[in-house]
């Protein structure tokens, strides 16, 4: 297989494709990982950089009008989560080890296994487990959806939705979600989601990774 940088008179430009994101999802009512602050000890022990793709932070592309940049974005800092995972119920308990599994779609696999390292460093073993979609049970799951040019989320994070996989619940959220619909007023929409997101990331239902790397051919 020949690398595309190699082909004659092409000239290969690389671009984080804004439209997916990959994304870690919680089980919210799992009995392990309904504990919040495990959920953010988890978050702060994720790496910086993916060679995969653009580290993100948010649920929304950092070139949509609607990007809250002033949402502090969870790094790299494992003492942070030490700290928050010895006063979590789900991990204070030194005599035992935590075990969580991740379900991860074939094309993540990689990315699974780069997060399990990093977690053991918090003294937490990871079993991986591949599946073809999003499975009906889960811990947590590693795949991706779709980012429309709108900031609308319902679907994913409204309480009451199905396609709410990590079945979270949050009333602000939820006020948040649905007034969002209904505003046409462009201030006091992004209002809207600036705190949807500032309190969705502060729940963590769910780690968000990454936007893909595309690549583009063109011909010198």
């Amino acid at each position: 297989q020949i690398p595309f940088n190699k082909f004659p008179n092409m000239k290969v430009t690389t671009s984080s494709s804004y439209s997916r994101l990959v994304t870690l999802f919680f089980n919210t009512t799992d009995s392990v990982l309904s504990d919040e602050k495990l959920r953010l000890g988890l978050s702060y022990a994720i790496p910086n950089i993916f060679k995969e793709g653009e580290r993100a932070f948010l649920p929304y592309s950092p070139k949509s009008l609607y990007y809250n940049v002033d949402v502090p974005a969870k790094e790299l800092d494992y003492e942070h989560a030490k700290l928050l995972l010895s006063s979590s119920d789900s991990a204070s308990d030194s005599a035992k080890t935590l075990s969580l599994t991740i379900k991860t779609l074939k094309e993540y696999k990689p990315i699974a296994e780069i997060i399990s390292a990093s977690w053991k460093q918090l003294g937490i073993e990871t079993k991986i487990e591949e599946v073809n979609g999003i499975p009906d049970q889960f811990q947590i799951f590693l795949g991706d959806f779709n980012l429309a040019k709108d900031p609308d989320q319902y679907t994913l994070w409204h309480s009451e939705q199905p396609n709410n996989i990590t079945n979270y619940k949050n009333l602000r959220i939820d006020k948040l979600l649905e007034d969002g619909r209904k505003t046409v007023n462009m201030d006091e929409r992004k209002q809207i989601y600036f705190d949807f997101q500032k309190y969705l990331v502060d729940d963590v239902p769910a780690i968000f990774l990454y936007f893909p790397r595309e690549f583009t051919l063109v011909r010198k």
